[in-house]
C-alpha cells in the first residue's frame, strides 16, 4: 500500500468525517449539548472534517469525474462527460477544449501514459471513442505540475481504465436508440459488405493487385494499365435507405481469487458494441467579400434549386445530404498479482475501434458558376487504437525502522501502443446539370471524378517510473518525489489519388449514364477511359519524435495549514518529420529538438478547517504536431477543407498563472472560485491562404497571445424533505450542480499573415467567452434510483479565420438539454436496472455563421435511448 505524509494526513481525515458522520446528520451540528442531562449517558462531543475525494486531497487544482457520475448523468463516452467540468467545452461532439484551448495545448493520458491518435489533422485522440464502461474516472488537472509532461497549456487529461474488482462481477446489458432526424426516415448508403455492422470494411475495399505493381501507373503496359482500372470495384452511386434505430450491447466480467494469505489474483474485462446512424439535411455555403459586401461563392442550400435559373429543371433536392453509419467496437483486459500490500502487477491492454460509412450529396452552386451541380462522395473510415501497459506498484523499507524516513513507493509502467486510420476507396463524382440537353452530366475533368486510398500509422513506446520518498526535515512532513520518462513515436501517411480520365470528344450520352456504367469495363480501353494518377509530391510523411524526460519535486507541508508542492521537469526532445517540397519535389527534412527545464509550483492555504486557497505558477511548451510539420496536404472530413502544415512551425513556451478558493462546506457539498492568467510566446494557431476558389487551412506562429478566466462551480445537496415537509419524496437525495465560466483570448497574428488574415487581434480558435453547466435531480439509494436533468451552454466561438478582408466564421454551439433516468429492480439476489436517455430536449441545431450569412447549418434531432443491464 503507497502511503505518503499527504496521502495518510487525507486518509486520516476522511476516517474522522466517517467515524463521525453518523452523528453530524442525527444532530444537525458538529457539536451539541445533550437534551437530557437526567440521562445518565455520558455526554460525546464529535468533531470532524470532510475530505470529498481527490479534488481536494491533490496538491493542485484539478476535477475529478469518476464512474459513479457517468452512471448519474447518463454519460455514453468520456467527451460528453467533460463538457460538464468547468472551463471544458466540446467540439465537433469529440475534441475536448481546456479553458479556451484546443488540443495542442492539453495532454490527454491513458494510465498515465500517452496515447497515439488515430486523427490525422488532431494532436490527441477524440475522447468520444472511449465508452464510459470501460472507464473507472477521469482527472483533469489545470495546473501544472512536473509529475505530467511538460505539454501543457489548458490542463492534462488523465483517463483511468477499470481495474481488478475487489468481488465477482457479471454484467451484461443492452440498448436501442432512436434520433427524431434519422430513425426510420429516408437516408442515404452505397453497397458495402456484410461485416460493415461489426465495423470491419473486408478486403473488397483494399487496393488491388494490379495498382500495387506500381501505385505510381508510370510503369504499366497499356494492357497492365486497362487491368488495373477494372480491378477496381465499380462502386460509385448512393442509394435511398431508411434509416434503422440505433442499438448497442456491453458486457462486463471480472473477479478476484486469493493465493495463499496474503496474495492475491484478478482479472476483469469489459467488451462494448454500439451501431449508430446519424442524418442531417443542411446547407453549406462559402462566403467572401467584395466593395458591395460579402459574396455568396458557393452555395448548397434548399433554395437554389428554385432560382430562376433552375426553377423546374435539374430537381428539387438542392442541399447537403449527408448520412453516417457509426460502429465502435471496444474491449479492455485486466489482469492483476498481488503479491501483498507492498508489492503488485497489473496488465492492461485496451483496443477501441470506431468505423464509420458516409454517403453525402451536395447540390447546388460551386464557386459562383452559372451551372447546377451534383458532387457524390462515398467513404469507410475506419480507425483503431490499441493500447498496452505493464505495470507495478512496489513499497520498500529501504531505510529500516528509521524516524526520518518512512517506506519508499515506486510506481513503473511500460507501454506500447498503436492507432491505425484507413480510408479505402473513398470516391467522389461531380455532375452538372446542362440546360440544353436537359440532363445532369458527369463532368469530363480530373475533378470529375477521384478515388482515393489514405492510411496512418504511428506507434508509441514509453517506459517511466515514479519514486516517492516520505520522510522528516526538521519535524516537517516533506514527500520527496522524482521520476523519468522515454518516449519514441513513430508515424507513416501516405496518400493515393486516380482519376479515369475521358478521351477527347466523348459522348455526351454515355457523361449522362450512372457512374457503374460510364466507368464499367467495357468503357476502359487505351483508347477509351484511362486510369490515371493525380498525385501530389508531398502526399506521403514519415516522422518520429523522441523524448528523454525526468522530475525532481517535493510537497511539503510548511504547517499543519500550509502546504507547498514544487518541482521541476527536464525534457529533451528530437522531433524529425520527412516529407517532400511540393512545388520543386524535393526532399524536405525538418528537425526541431527542444530542450527545457519546466518548473512548477502550488501553495495552499487552509484559512479554516473546510476552506482553503490555492495560488500556482508554471512554466510548460506546447509542440506543433508531427502533422502540423509536414506539407501533406488533408481533407477535414468535417468540414470539407484542404489543410497542410507549415515546416516552419516553432514550439511555444507559456507561462501559466492560477489562484482558486475551495470551500467544502457538508458532505457532497462545495464551492470552488477560480482565476487563471496565461502568457504565450509563439503561440501556434490555424492560419489560411488562398486555393483557387475556396481557401487552404494552415498553421503560423502568432506574434504573442495571452488568455484570462474565472471559474465558479457549486454543488448543494437539497434537504426539501425537511425544509418544506415533503415526506412524498421519501429517501430521495435531491442534488444541484452548476458552473460556469468567463474565458477572455487574445492572439495576435504573425507579421507574415497580416496581408491575408483579416483580424490581427482575435480569440483563440475554439475558446467560447462563456460556458456554463446547470445538473439538477436525485438520488434513492434505498430503492437504486437516479434522475437528472443536464443543462449545457456554451458559447460562439471561433471556428475559421476569415481571409483577404471576410470577416471571421463563427460556431453558435447548441444549447443542449439532456435527461437520464435509472432504476434497479431486485430480482432475487439479482439486479435489473433501467435507463432511459433523451438528448437535444430543445431541439438546438448546428449552425455556422459569417456575414451573418448560414455557412453551415443542419439540425441534430432529438435522442432516446432505452437500455437495460443485468447484474448478477
Amino acid at each position: 500500500m503507497k502511503l505518503s505524509h499527504n496521502s495518510l494526513k487525507g486518509s486520516l481525515m476522511a476516517s474522522t468525517f466517517l467515524v463521525a458522520a453518523p452523528a453530524l446528520f442525527a444532530t444537525g451540528a458538529f457539536a451539541q449539548e445533550s437534551d437530557n442531562q437526567d440521562s445518565g449517558v455520558e455526554e460525546i462531543t464529535v468533531q470532524g472534517r470532510y475530505i470529498p475525494d481527490e479534488k481536494r486531497a491533490t496538491s493542485e487544482i484539478a476535477n475529478v469525474i469518476d464512474a459513479d457520475a457517468f452512471s448519474l448523468a447518463g454519460d455514453s463516452d468520456v467527451a460528453v462527460a467533460l463538457q460538464r467540468v468547468p472551463g471544458l467545452s466540446l467540439v465537433g461532439g469529440k475534441y475536448v477544449y481546456v479553458r479556451g484551448l484546443g488540443e495542442r495545448y492539453s495532454s490527454t493520458l491513458l494510465n498515465n501514459s500517452g496515447i497515439p491518435s488515430p486523427e490525422p489533422l488532431r494532436k490527441v485522440v477524440p475522447l468520444d471513442i472511449f465508452p464510459t464502461a470501460l472507464i473507472e474516472s477521469v482527472l483533469v488537472q489545470k495546473t501544472y505540475s512536473p509529475v505530467y509532461p511538460g505539454e501543457f497549456g489548458g490542463g492534462v487529461i488523465d483517463l483511468r481504465t477499470k481495474a481488478v474488482p475487489d468481488d465477482f462481477v457479471l454484467e451484461i446489458g443492452i440498448e436501442g436508440k432512436y434520433n427524431s432526424e434519422a430513425t426510420f426516415k429516408g437516408g442515404l448508403s452505397y453497397d458495402g459488405t456484410s461485416s460493415e455492422i461489426f465495423g470491419f470494411g473486408g478486403s473488397r475495399r483494399n487496393i488491388p493487385d494490379e495498382i500495387l505493381k506500381d501505385v505510381t501507373l508510370e510503369s504499366l503496359t497499356p494492357a497492365e494499365l486497362e487491368a488495373a482500372g477494372e480491378a477496381l470495384p465499380n462502386i460509385w452511386s448512393i442509394d435511398r435507405e431508411t434509416n434503422l434505430p440505433g442499438a448497442g450491447i456491453d458486457f462486463v466480467w471480472g473477479n478476484r481469487y486469493d493465493v495463499g494469505d496474503e496474495s492475491a489474483f484478478g482479472f476483469f474485462t469489459a467488451v462494448t458494441y454500439d451501431v449508430n446512424t446519424r442524418h442531417r439535411n443542411g446547407v453549406r455555403r462559402t462566403v467572401t467579400t467584395s466593395n458591395a459586401g460579402p459574396v455568396i461563392r458557393s452555395n448548397f442550400a434548399p433554395e437554389v434549386c428554385g432560382f430562376e435559373d433552375f426553377e423546374g429543371r435539374g430537381g428539387d433536392d438542392c442541399g447537403v445530404r449527408q448520412t453516417n453509419m457509426d460502429v465502435s467496437l471496444n474491449g479492455i483486459l485486466s489482469l492483476g498479482y498481488e503479491f501483498n500490500n507492498n508489492h503488485s502487477l497489473n496488465l492492461t491492454s485496451t483496443v477501441l475501434r470506431q468505423s464509420t460509412k458516409r454517403s453525402l450529396i451536395e447540390k447546388g452552386l460551386f464557386a459562383q458558376e452559372d451551372s447546377l451541380r451534383t458532387k457524390s462522395s462515398i467513404d469507410w473510415i475506419e480507425s483503431q487504437v490499441w493500447a498496452n501497459q505493464l505495470s507495478g506498484d512496489h513499497v520498500f523499507a529501504l531505510f529500516g525502522d528509521s524516524d526520518t524516513f518512512q517506506d519508499t513507493s515506486i510506481e513503473w509502467r511500460a507501454n506500447y501502443s498503436r492507432s491505425d486510420r484507413d480510408v479505402p476507396l473513398r470516391r467522389d463524382t461531380v455532375y452538372e446539370y446542362n440546360d440544353g440537353l436537359g440532363e445532369h452530366l458527369i463532368l469530363a475533368r480530373t475533378d470529375g471524378n477521384t478515388t482515393s486510398y489514405n492510411v496512418l500509422d504511428e506507434e508509441t513506446k514509453e517506459f517511466g517510473f515514479d519514486i516517492e520518498q516520505p520522510m522528516y526535515v526538521a519535524d516537517i512532513p516533506v514527500d520527496i518525489l522524482g521520476g523519468f520518462t522515454y518516449a519514441d513515436k513513430e508515424r507513416s501517411f501516405g496518400l493515393v489519388r486516380y482519376n479515369f480520365a475521358f478521351p477527347s470528344g466523348v459522348s455526351t450520352d454515355l457523361r449522362g449514364l450512372v457512374p457503374e456504367i460510364i466507368f464499367g469495363p467495357v468503357n476502359i480501353d487505351p483508347n477509351g477511359i484511362r486510369l490515371t494518377e493525380v498525385f501530389d509530391a508531398s502526399d506521403f510523411y514519415t516522422a518520429s519524435f523522441e523524448n528523454i524526460q525526468g522530475y525532481l519535486g517535493a510537497d511539503v507541508e510548511l504547517s499543519p495549514k500550509m502546504r507547498l508542492a514544487f518541482g521541476v521537469r527536464y525534457e529533451d526532445s528530437t522531433q524529425i518529420v520527412d516529407t517532400v517540397d511540393r512545388t520543386t519535389d524535393e526532399a524536405i527534412q525538418v528537425t526541431q529538438k527542444g530542450e527545457y527545464w519546466l518548473p512548477a509550483a502550488t501553495f495552499t492555504y487552509e484559512i479554516v478547517d473546510n476552506m482553503q486557497v490555492r495560488l500556482a505558477y508554471s512554466q510548460t511548451i506546447a509542440r506543433p504536431d508531427m502533422r502540423e510539420l509536414s506539407t501533406a496536404p488533408f481533407i477535414d472530413d468535417e468540414r470539407g477543407l484542404t489543410v497542410r502544415g507549415n515546416p516552419n512551425l516553432r514550439i511555444a513556451e507559456i507561462d501559466n498563472y492560477d489562484a482558486r478558493f475551495e470551500w467544502y462546506f457538508a458532505a457532497g457539498e462545495s464551492l470552488t472560485v477560480g482565476a487563471f492568467y496565461k502568457e504565450f510566446t509563439n503561440p501556434i494557431e490555424q492560419s489560411a491562404q488562398a486555393l483557387g476558389e475556396g481557401r487552404l487551412i494552415t498553421y503560423v506562429n502568432g506574434e504573442s497571445a495571452k488568455l484570462k478566466g474565472v471559474e465558479v462551480e457549486v454543488e448543494k445537496i437539497l434537504f426539501l424533505q425537511d425544509w418544506f415537509g415533503w415526506d412524498w419524496l421519501g429517501s430521495r437525495e435531491m442534488f444541484i450542480k452548476a458552473n460556469g465560466s468567463y474565458i477572455d483570448g487574445e492572439t495576435t497574428t504573425a507579421a507574415a499573415d497580416l496581408g491575408i488574415v483579416t483580424n490581427a487581434v482575435r480569440s483563440f480558435q475554439g475558446q467560447s467567452e462563456w460556458l456554463g453547466n446547470l445538473q439538477f435531480g436525485w438520488r434513492d439509494y434505498d430503492r437504486g434510483e437516479n434522475l437528472a436533468l443536464v443543462l449545457n451552454y456554451t458559447g460562439k466561438r471561433l471556428s475559421l479565420l476569415g481571409v483577404f478582408g471576410a470577416p471571421d466564421e463563427f460556431e453558435n454551439p447548441p444549447l443542449m438539454l439532456n435527461f437520464a433516468y435509472s432504476k434497479e429492480f431486485d430480482l432475487g439476489g439479482n439486479v435489473l436496472e433501467m435507463k432511459l436517455e433523451a438528448e437535444n430536449l430543445l431541439g438546438d441545431e448546428i449552425l455556422y455563421t459569417q456575414f451573418g450569412i448560414a455557412t453551415e447549418q443542419y439540425d441534430l434531432g432529438r435522442t432516446v435511448s432505452l437500455g437495460f443491464k443485468y447484474k448478477f
